[in-house]
């Protein structure tokens, strides 16, 4: 069974970024961040109400 990785805290604010999805730049807030079993390390996103955790390297800031 895969072990929990750490999460930090979310930040009081979220930041505005820009999410790679399907090719396409969306607009989302990035509200904490983690480091995945695999060692990759991940922004946890919302959109429009909907939270996943998305690979650093898919996320900018505009």
């Amino acid at each position: 069974m895969p072990v929990a990785s750490p999460v930090a805290p979310p930040s009081s604010r979220p930041e505005s970024v820009h999410v790679r999805i399907g090719g396409r730049w969306i607009a989302g807030q990035a509200l904490s961040r983690r480091t995945a079993p695999t060692g990759a390390r991940e922004i946890l996103i919302s959109h429009h109400g909907h939270l996943v955790w998305v690979d650093q390297d898919q996320v900018r800031t505009p």
